[in-house]
């Protein structure tokens, strides 16, 4: 039985293991990111693809039952033309020659020459759950993390898009509609993760005089609005006002069928699904957006693999 070899980068740690033909991962291995030394980071993607790929041959598995396509996730911008990503949190890895080491690497290791393909991480997000997940199988669909920052891809007729640079689907900039309204204290610029992103409602709750001089999240900040705190679900509301905003653009200009929540903030379930709907059916004044389905996450925060994998799995399909 074949797999594909998948890595998933991310600000805190690197994972990657095997993914077969139905999703499942196998042989998974993860590091945490040197996000200051480059040479750190081409060493410790080598030696996961080294122990993943050695753990798989102990298993019983042969060097042929591991394909020679590599599915490379990363924190984003990513740049598909020249092989390298961009990250923010990453510093180490802003312009390293990514997919060229690991395919290289991966061949070294396999005995034969070898490919690697790469894709932000909210494609890979998107690609997850589509293949496996909570829009499994769905026509035109969008994936949605939010966390620190807001992260997305979308998948039509099976393929992630990608565009020109490999970055489509970079929802965290697309310009939301809300009436005016402003988030104080959030540094609203007129983008959605301005508005929606977990530090963004923080902020505009610590502004709105919530827990004064305590240390607080998005953790903390979800809690309270469970626990029916006003400050809390007034700015949840807004911000899930502004994600709202940002889905209908989206839905209206891809015809998608579904939308994928997950990260962080979406693990808060109904305290941000129930608002994010209430006002994503304001917004969906047409029949074709208003029977989009809104649904969180089926998948692990794990899932980052999952995506890289079937990456791997649609480049090896052509």
């Amino acid at each position: 039985m074949t797999h594909v070899l998948a890595i998933d980068i991310g600000g805190t740690k690197i994972a990657a293991g095997l993914v077969a033909d139905d999703g499942t991962v196998s042989h998974d291995r993860e590091v945490p990111t040197d996000a200051r030394d480059a040479a750190a980071v081409a060493a410790a993607l080598a030696g996961l693809v080294d122990d993943v790929v050695g753990d798989a041959l102990a298993a019983g598995l042969s060097a042929a039952d591991v394909a020679d396509v590599v599915g490379i996730g990363s924190a984003g911008p990513v740049d598909t033309v020249t092989g390298t990503v961009h990250p923010v949190n990453i510093v180490s890895l802003r312009g390293f020659p990514l997919v060229e080491h690991v395919a290289a690497h991966a061949a070294k290791v396999l005995g034969r020459p070898a490919r690697a393909r790469l894709a932000q991480d909210g494609q890979c997000f998107a690609a997850a759950e589509q293949w496996i997940g909570a829009a499994q199988g769905s026509p035109s669909m969008m994936g949605v993390v939010v966390s620190t920052g807001i992260g997305g891809g979308i998948v039509l007729d099976g393929r992630i898009l990608s565009g020109k640079s490999g970055n489509a689907g970079f929802i965290s900039h697309v310009g939301v509609v809300l009436d005016g309204e402003l988030l104080p204290g959030s540094g609203a610029s007129g983008v959605v993760e301005a508005y929606a992103s977990g530090p963004a409602m923080v902020r505009a709750a610590l502004a709105q005089g919530w827990r004064p001089g305590e240390r607080v999240d998005a953790k903390v900040l979800t809690a309270d609005a469970r626990d029916g705190d006003p400050v809390a679900r007034a700015v949840i509301a807004a911000g899930t006002r502004a994600l709202a905003s940002a889905f209908a653009s989206s839905a209206a200009l891809f015809d998608l069928s579904d939308i994928v929540v997950g990260g962080g903030v979406a693990s808060a379930g109904d305290v941000l699904m129930d608002p994010l709907r209430r006002a994503f059916a304001e917004f969906a004044v047409y029949p074709h957006l208003a029977d989009v389905r809104l649904t969180p996450s089926a998948l692990p925060r794990g899932s980052g693999l999952v995506g890289a994998g079937r990456l791997g799995w649609t480049a090896l399909a052509g």
